[in-house]
């Protein structure tokens, strides 16, 4: 994928092949100044969580529908998120939507199948920002996580496993990056391609 060396006037910025082009609109400050990194993990957390639960609330059951996950089987608590953390998963979602119907996010998806969960997850994480980090990567990221454990239901053992390596990553790879942005209300002014 590539880095911040691509297009910065809002215009779709250079890509390695099998990686999903994006747009970037130079980051915006949050309003209340930045975020300490303890509240950019709490809310990547919440948003992780709740991103991936909500995917796989929506997806197709098939013929042998398993028992619905739960955010406490994510880690998470089922205690509703505040309206900044609603607002921002609302985001994440329109985001998501323009981006999903990407083919090298098709691709990326088929490297998946069939592979180890979290050998899967990692090299699909790596992939993602192998040449740097924007807002649709994030979102690209938690997407491939919640593709990994819908893939992993059977398994209700890993989930939790899952949900804790990609936290990590999440926390140590890209927490930094979101705090030098002014913090996730930067993601607000994030306007993907159409593509």
């Amino acid at each position: 994928m590539s880095g911040e060396g691509g297009r910065r006037d809002g215009g779709m910025e250079t890509h390695q092949a099998g990686a999903p082009p994006v747009a970037r609109v130079p980051a915006r400050p949050s309003p209340t100044g930045a975020e300490s990194v303890s509240c950019i993990k709490r809310i990547g957390a919440s948003l992780l969580r709740g991103f991936v639960l909500s995917l796989l609330q929506q997806q197709d059951p098939g013929p042998r529908p398993s028992p619905p996950v739960t955010m406490e089987q994510l880690g998470g608590e089922g205690t509703p998120d505040g309206p900044q953390v609603t607002s921002l998963r609302q985001c994440l979602h329109r985001i998501w939507g323009s981006l999903s119907q990407n083919p090298e996010i098709d691709s990326l998806v088929q490297c998946v199948a069939g592979q180890p969960p979290l050998p899967a997850l990692a090299t699909i994480s790596e992939q993602v920002f192998e040449d740097g980090i924007n807002w649709g990567r994030v979102v690209v990221f938690f997407y491939f996580t919640y593709r990994v454990i819908a893939q992993a239901l059977s398994r209700s053992d890993c989930i939790r496993t899952l949900v804790d390596w990609a936290l990590n990553f999440l926390w140590e790879r890209i927490t930094p990056w979101i705090q030098h942005q002014g913090g996730w209300d930067s993601i607000l002014s994030y306007l993907p391609s159409s593509a």
